[in-house]
């Protein structure tokens, strides 16, 4: 993981888009249960441009990562 972190502006403005909705599981949640998901990763130098990034709950986030980080 390169440390990259989404600022706080810009979730807030992803997440609007995706009208507070897991793009996933489709399910809606508080603001402080979604996270941004890169869809290219941030290794490859993917950013967190709203063309390259997912709106997911916590749980969909951990699953698309499995055990990556543990």
């Amino acid at each position: 993981m390169n440390g990259a972190v989404v600022n706080q502006k810009v979730k807030k403005l992803l997440c609007a888009l995706a009208s507070d909705t897991c793009e996933l599981c489709k399910k809606r949640k508080d603001l402080k249960d979604l996270q941004i998901h890169r869809i290219r990763r941030g290794i490859v130098g993917g950013n967190y441009h709203w063309r390259n990034c997912q709106v997911l709950c916590s749980e969909c986030h951990k699953l698309i990562h499995g055990n990556e980080y543990k």
